[in-house]
């Protein structure tokens, strides 16, 4: 079975399984959770001994069997193998003993396979891709390795070094999350999701990217004008050292799949912003496309620039029609600063999404969805029927009519969590400037 039958045949039977009969012969939409045991730990304060099954036990009492799982960020939620990882132990908070605790009982990534195994999930690798946090809660959530190595850290365009990343350019580090994820496929997981929105952008000024290209002769790109054609030259520049990573994370997943005849799907998780955005955040989808790097892409919606963001998938759809890969719309569950939470906001974006054709919608933060009485109570009706688009369209009519209009903290609702919204948190947008 190759990797593009794979994809089809988990995002169709499985998700027809849980459509009424009414709508058996439309092509179901595959429903994402997006879930962090970390979050749900964190929310409960409580381990019941087998955390990872009850999470996902949750998630299948509201309809939903796809879930891309976190493996973790800088450090790591899974018990690994590796010599350079790190897993979590809880920080200085002391609500975060329990985390910890679960973590060291019982290997979540493990737990969450066989469990899937028993129920027909499907169950992808989630890894944060540049998000290490820097001095934080005493480090904590920063792996060892990382902390040994602060000449790794990407720089800020004004130079000051940036200790939340660490530079694509350095090979070590790209090999530290190539093994990370080599590790978790080994361990049995369905697919891998390679998550870059947290927290783009993804390169920036690192000595490594920026020396090269001023010895080439090429003019300082902090001196540009942010989104010029130099500029965009300088960017995709930088984000050929992510390519690097991408180019050897397939080559090495390839061997992979020819040893063991099971193939690993990879889906890039990227903000919903423009393709040049992305270039200039590090993520030069383009070229992960036309060198065939990944399988699935999932938009996130995440405003964080001062830039009018289009809110349509439809650019990425043309794409990934061309490459015949699947790609997946996102919404979130949870309310970000200044937003409150709204079935309405909450249905107007998933029914956008399906009305320009995606292959289903990724829903993140279901680990708080599925737990929270409050969120219960106003979602949880709806996530069972969200694999079909026509009970989406039929939802949000009723929503509409209870619901003509929404108020300026109602009608965000849905935006990823981080986004900056200054009207609402009184936080202000980032300047594309500082890109």
């Amino acid at each position: 079975m190759n990797r593009r039958h794979f994809i089809t045949r988990t995002a169709g039977t499985l998700g027809a399984s849980l459509l009424p009969a009414s709508a058996a012969g439309a092509k179901a939409k595959t429903v994402w959770g997006i879930a962090e045991l970390w979050q749900w730990l964190y929310d409960k304060q409580k381990s019941s001994g087998h955390d990872s099954a009850d999470c996902l036990q949750a998630h299948l009492d509201h309809g939903i069997r796809h879930v891309m799982w976190a493996l973790g960020r800088s450090t790591l939620d899974y018990q690994s193998a590796l010599p350079t990882s790190t897993m979590y132990a809880g920080d200085t908070r002391p609500e975060t003993k329990v985390i910890g605790d679960s973590f060291r009982q019982e290997c979540s990534l493990r737990a969450a396979l066989a469990f899937a195994e028993k129920n027909d999930m499907v169950i992808y690798g989630r890894l944060g891709m540049n998000r290490h946090y820097g001095d934080s809660l005493s480090g904590a959530l920063r792996s060892k390795y990382i902390a040994a190595h602060p000449d790794w850290m990407e720089r800020h365009r004004g130079g000051q070094v940036d200790g939340t990343k660490v530079s694509f350019a350095i090979p070590e580090y790209r090999a530290e999350r190539i093994a990370v994820l080599m590790e978790v496929a080994q361990i049995g997981a369905h697919g891998l999701c390679l998550d870059f929105c947290r927290q783009p952008p993804v390169a920036r000024y690192h000595p490594h990217i920026l020396d090269p290209w001023l010895k080439a002769g090429h003019v300082d790109p902090r001196q540009m004008r942010t989104g010029s054609p130099e500029f965009l030259e300088w960017a995709q520049h930088r984000a050929s050292f992510v390519n690097l990573f991408m180019r050897d994370l397939r080559a090495q997943l390839r061997e992979l799949e020819q040893k063991t005849k099971r193939q690993v799907p990879v889906m890039v998780r990227i903000p919903e912003a423009t393709l040049d955005v992305n270039l200039m955040e590090g993520l030069d989808l383009r070229t992960w496309l036309k060198e065939g790097w990944m399988d699935e892409i999932n938009l996130d919606p995440l405003w964080i620039w001062d830039f009018d963001y289009p809110d349509t998938a439809k650019s990425y759809l043309e794409l990934a029609r061309v490459h015949n890969v699947k790609l997946y719309g996102g919404t979130n569950t949870t309310a970000g600063k200044g937003m409150k939470a709204n079935a309405r906001a909450f249905l107007e974006r998933i029914s956008r999404n399906y009305n320009e054709g995606v292959d289903g919608i990724a829903l993140f933060q279901t680990d708080t969805a599925v737990l929270n009485a409050q969120l219960k109570g106003l979602l949880g009706p709806l996530l069972p029927r969200l694999g079909d688009a026509e009970a989406v369209g039929e939802l949000l009519a009723a929503a509409r009519k209870k619901q003509p209009e929404l108020s300026e903290n109602e009608r965000w609702f849905g935006l990823d969590n981080h986004s900056l919204l200054p009207q609402l948190s009184g936080s202000p947008r980032l300047s594309l400037e500082t890109i």
